[in-house]
């Protein structure tokens, strides 16, 4: 059996070393990807398939720079993996600092994420961005 959580965990591995493509190989051609906030949160939006889950990475990182991200809590249920954690950075053009908790749903099939879903306190960050 798959270790469902070794994947997620090794997805933040190679986002905390900027490695996309890295991220990319571990998700399904046809992934379902969801970020809370859109429209006022420029990268926040629903997008399916690998190459648009690539221009979410593209948006965030021309929208916010992170000092701090911590996956700190991994429950896994089924094939679902519940990660809580806790991020920290500025608004890339405001230089205004924010910091929230946030609870992100992976779904990983056959050891590749097939769904994604993430929480954050969207008032936060959208107060920083203006």
């Amino acid at each position: 059996m798959e270790n469902k959580i070794q994947t997620v965990q090794q997805i933040y591995g190679e986002f905390g070393k900027g490695n996309v493509e890295g991220v990319l190989n571990l998700l399904h051609d046809d992934v379902s990807w969801s970020d809370s906030g859109y429209p006022e949160i420029p990268y926040a939006a629903q997008r399916n398939g690998k190459k648009e889950v690539m221009n979410f990475f593209i948006e965030l990182n021309n929208t916010v720079s992170f000092t701090q991200f911590e996956p700190r809590q991994f429950l896994n249920d089924g094939n679902f993996v519940v990660v809580k954690g806790f991020f920290a950075g500025k608004g890339n053009e405001t230089e205004k600092t924010f910091e929230s908790e946030w609870v992100n749903i992976w779904e990983v099939i056959d050891g590749k994420v097939k769904n994604f879903q993430a929480f954050i306190d969207t008032h936060k960050l959208v107060s920083v961005l203006k």
